[in-house]
């Protein structure tokens, strides 16, 4: 193998690997990029979930005020109902 030649083998090794090296951060950094969306995603819909829970709560709550006897009679009197012993105002 003469000079030149070895030359050119050093100098196509070393563009190769540095080639190598560039696309390797580029696929690094992609991924990178990738993982920050993804757990950035992954908290949205945990707060989101969050928020659905803390309804689900609210929503039991209001179920159970609204079932009980008082409010159902206050609710029927709004609508006009008359129940037996109810005075009329005329």
């Amino acid at each position: 193998m003469n000079e030149s030649k070895a030359k050119r083998l050093i100098i196509a090794t070393t563009v190769g690997a540095v080639l190598l090296v560039v696309i390797l951060l580029a696929v690094l950094i992609y991924q990178m990029i990738a993982i920050g969306v993804e757990n950035r995603r992954i908290a949205d819909l945990n707060a989101k979930i969050a928020e659905c829970d803390r309804l689900i709560e609210e929503g039991v709550d209001v179920k159970n005020a609204r079932s009980q006897r008082d409010w159902i009679i206050y609710e029927a009197r709004k609508l006009g109902y008359i129940f037996e012993g109810d005075s009329i105002i005329k």
